[in-house]
């Protein structure tokens, strides 16, 4: 029984690495004149400046914890959800409350960050 377990666990896992590895359908362009026409096009446009922002850093981490946090809601959901299944079925009350607890701060902390922060000041200036 514990072997189907791992093998549904481990199948699921392995369909969304290969899932998220895959590249896009839509993502392939095809040079028009000739063999890397597009691909020269693009990096000198890119270093024009006229084109994805030329070298422009400002805000990257900005842009990253948006990329981050547009994956990690999804899959932190599918992953609480499947282990409160899990611990539901073994009647397992405590873990069931401590999957809820941690889940919902780690949302809370990916979708209103300032929640958190707020609250960790709070508790911070109530200690100190």
């Amino acid at each position: 029984m514990k072997f189907k377990v791992l093998a549904v666990v481990m199948t699921s896992v392995l369909t969304l690495v290969i899932t998220a590895a895959a590249p896009a359908a839509g993502g392939l362009s095809s040079p028009v004149d000739g063999v890397g026409t597009a691909s020269a096009a693009e990096v000198s446009k890119s270093q024009a400046g006229g084109g994805g922002g030329g070298g422009n850093v400002a805000g990257a981490g900005n842009r990253l914890g948006d990329l981050l946090s547009g994956w990690a809601v999804p899959v932190i959901t599918v992953l609480a959800g499947c282990l409160l299944v899990g611990a539901l079925a073994s009647r397992n009350m405590g873990a069931s409350l401590g999957i809820v607890t941690v889940s919902l701060v780690g949302l809370i902390f990916l979708l209103a960050p300032q929640s958190i922060e707020t609250f960790a000041k709070g508790i911070a200036s109530f200690v100190f």
